[in-house]
Order: structure tokens, then C-alpha cells, then sequence
């Protein structure tokens, strides 16, 4: 199936389980720290005194929870997980 929308330079999003090459343990071996994750915060967490200092993000396809410093993360403009995060 062919889509005409889908061109060089298209920004596009799919799913671990869809890559045919290389394979998939090789694409995790090559992850780096520099990943950007989008994902739902559940829960704000402080850090002794300091209010809400982490955020709790759930990330579909991880299956725990993150935890990240909340001056770590951008806020999405997107209104859902589903839609790009840009």
C-alpha cells in the first residue's frame, strides 16, 4: 500500500514491532541517552521540601513507570499521546 501524503522529510511515527530492519534487539543496542520519550505524567512527587520536583510519566510500550525532573520535560501541545509531540 502506497501513500501518496508520506514523502521525503515527513515526520512520522511508528512502532518498535514494525521495524523489519535491522532487527529489533540491534535497534535497542543502539538507543541512546538522547532519546525523546512522550508519555502521560500520572503523579507530581516532591523531593524532600522541594514541591513537585518530579514528574511521573507512563510511556506506552514501557511497562513502568518513569520518573524524571519536572525542569526535564517540555510540555506537549498535542492533546493526546496519539498525536505528534513536536
Amino acid at each position: 500500500m502506497y501513500y501518496e501524503e508520506i514523502k521525503s522529510g515527513s515526520l512520522v511515527r511508528f512502532q518498535l514491532s514494525s521495524i523489519v530492519c535491522p532487527e529489533q534487539s540491534q535497534v535497542l543496542e543502539k538507543i541512546t541517552r538522547r532519546l525523546n520519550l512522550t508519555g502521560k505524567v500520572v503523579q507530581l512527587s516532591d523531593a524532600g521540601n522541594q514541591q513537585d520536583f518530579y514528574v511521573i510519566v507512563q510511556v506506552g510500550g514501557i511497562m513502568s513507570p518513569l520518573i524524571v525532573p519536572v525542569n526535564k520535560v517540555e510540555l506537549c501541545r498535542a492533546s493526546s499521546e496519539d498525536e505528534a509531540c513536536i
